[in-house]
């Protein structure tokens, strides 16, 4: 489903929208129509009610260059929105008994200095308190990012980092912890890490539309993330990765979730353990195993949550069981441009 949108169609949400009648879902979709106006928002958002939509809308500009627009069926990237699909491979291979979170990474990554390989373990890497840091910062990536091909290729770009705390002792976001995690995927497993994810998470959510795809051959219908009114494609890695920058639809990411809570990816034990708090971030903030808890007021549910940005790139997947509400926000404008439009849609359906 498409938005298209002319002033009268703005006019009258807004007026719908100030009305003491109006339901959420009329409130959202023209607060979603003043940003879009407003060149704030270019992307879509799907409102799920127990699994099942309630509201899809898109707008915007997929493609500047052809003029396409996007749509519902538009692939976005997710930047660090792929952290969750990650942290579910690294349980699955947990209940599968291939390693465990307790293990220490040297035992899948001996290529390793043993400051990191014998110190850092696999749940450090999942909570982002290994104390490793974040790849894109190397003074050697600008150099090396067009011969990033293959996760095994960013070990130079990692192993000689100091690390910024002692393992264990406090959060600290870590790109460079997540590679690490699909090395680990790809070890434990015997696969390559994009067949895992295909085969094993992919696949089995119905997530049909979605991939790491190599940068230079994007599938038609992938929108193109704009920082500053250009194209960010230049400073795109070959492929996504274990950390980040794979491509998924609205609707994938809601199956993606229904997957997660009906246990058809790891089991209600395992499902508990990645998404219960690890980490304390502040007051309602907090960390688990790739996902983020935000705890709401007293009698209310927690949410379920994780986002994405990097130029060009803004995505947030909520989930809050208790209220029966599933998010997706996808867009190809900066992350920090688009953080009103998802506050407003979630501060509206009441989700914390």
């Amino acid at each position: 489903m498409r938005a298209i949108l002319t002033a009268a169609a703005v006019v009258a949400a807004l007026s719908v929208a100030s009305t003491p009648r109006a339901t959420p879902l009329a409130r959202i979709d023209a607060s979603l129509a003043r940003f879009a106006q407003q060149g704030r928002f270019s992307g879509v958002v799907l409102v799920a009610r127990h699994g099942r939509p309630v509201l899809q809308r898109a707008h915007g500009i997929a493609n500047r260059r052809t003029g396409e627009r996007n749509t519902m069926s538009t692939r976005f990237n997710l930047a660090s929105l792929g952290k969750p699909l990650t942290a579910v491979a690294v349980a699955q291979l947990v209940e599968r008994g291939k390693l465990r979170f307790g293990d220490t990474i040297g035992r899948f990554v001996p290529e390793l200095p043993a400051a990191i390989g014998k110190r850092v373990t696999v749940a450090e890497l999942l909570d982002h308190t290994s104390g490793l840091g974040d790849f894109f910062a190397s003074p050697l990536y600008p150099q090396r990012r067009p011969t990033l091909t293959s996760l095994r290729r960013y070990l130079p770009l990692i192993e000689n980092e100091p690390l910024a705390s002692t393992p264990g002792s406090r959060f600290h976001y870590s790109n460079s912890g997540y590679i690490l995690l699909g090395l680990i995927v790809e070890r434990a497993s015997g696969e390559d890490y994009y067949a895992y994810l295909e085969h094993h998470v992919l696949a089995p959510a119905g997530m049909t539309h979605s991939g790491c795809f190599a940068a230079n051959r994007l599938p038609p219908r992938t929108a193109v993330g704009y920082a500053g009114g250009q194209p960010n494609t230049s400073g795109l890695p070959p492929r996504g990765t274990s950390a980040g920058g794979c491509y998924s639809t609205a609707g994938d990411l809601l199956a993606f979730a229904n997957a997660l809570e009906s246990h058809r990816l790891i089991d209600a034990r395992l499902t508990g353990i990645v998404t219960s708090p690890k980490v304390s971030l502040g007051p309602v903030q907090k960390y688990g195993y790739g996902f983020g808890i935000r705890e709401g007021r007293p009698g209310q549910s927690a949410t379920i949550w994780h986002n994405g940005g990097s130029p060009g790139v803004g995505a947030e997947l909520d989930i809050n069981p208790a209220l029966g509400y599933t998010v997706v926000v996808l867009a190809n404008l900066d992350y920090e441009l688009i953080a009103p439009a998802i506050d407003s849609v979630l501060s509206t359906l009441g989700v914390p």
